[in-house]
């Protein structure tokens, strides 16, 4: 049984009552420099924030004041508990609303979104779970015109996180609206195993330079690589 929390070394994140708990791709995709080192974004938001896992990563990471938004309200009253607890909570903000109804008056400089990607997978009993990880709930579409609604167009950066495949479909819709690869992570879990996961940035703004990078996660002996060790020091609490 999953713990009823998950705690980092400067948050806690309470999660009993979410549908997706705390994972370890979502820590990674949180840790991983997915922009240029000149990046400095005062606004952020995170689309679908569950926890606020992201959310707070993004808060230990920058000084940007950050909006989260989570369709669930279950999971958004566990997500603003962890805010406020949080050594950053005069910086962040939880929003319980759909996406496609959500108007901030500020565009954002960087957005992130651990989405839901299940596509034709049967759905299970749990309501709270399916939406957290199917797509129906937040379409390849969906997300993508958000982002275009929703970011800054003169500097702004969308990063994603999906498997090959939905990449590849997310890929395109973003590109069909004029928006650039600025970084491309491949993350496998192992060497020898296939890609688990795509991690890729976007913007309106072509870049002098694509972040592309292979990430491993565990060796094969099951010990994690000192790639992901070097990731997540700042975060995990034994590592």
């Amino acid at each position: 049984m999953a713990n009823s929390f998950f705690q980092f070394k400067q948050f806690r994140i309470e999660q009993g009552n979410c549908g997706m708990k705390v994972t370890t791709e979502g820590c990674l995709f949180g840790a991983l420099r997915l922009t240029p080192s000149t990046f400095n974004p005062k606004r952020i938001l995170d689309i679908g924030t569950g926890t606020g896992l992201l959310a707070l990563i993004k808060a230990q990471q920058t000084d940007a004041f950050i909006d989260a938004v989570e369709i669930d309200e279950t999971a958004f009253k566990q997500a603003k508990v962890n805010f406020e607890s949080s050594p950053w909570s005069n910086r962040l903000s939880a929003f319980h609303t759909d996406l496609l109804e959500f108007e901030p008056n500020h565009l954002y400089d960087y957005i992130v979104c651990n989405p839901p990607f299940f596509q034709d997978n049967q759905l299970g009993s749990n309501r709270q779970k399916n939406q957290a990880i199917h797509n129906s709930s937040l379409t390849f579409e969906d997300l993508a015109t958000s982002i275009s609604r929703l970011l800054n167009s003169e500097k702004g950066i969308a990063s994603v996180i999906y498997p090959e495949y939905e990449m590849s479909l997310f890929s395109q819709k973003m590109q069909e609206r004029g928006f650039h690869v600025v970084a491309d992570i491949r993350v496998l879990n192992q060497r020898s195993k296939p890609v688990f996961r795509k991690v890729k940035s976007f913007s309106l703004i072509k870049p002098e330079l694509e972040i592309t990078e292979t990430l491993i996660i565990k060796e094969e002996n099951g010990a994690y690589t000192d790639q992901f060790t070097h990731l997540l020091k700042d975060y995990y609490l034994h590592l």
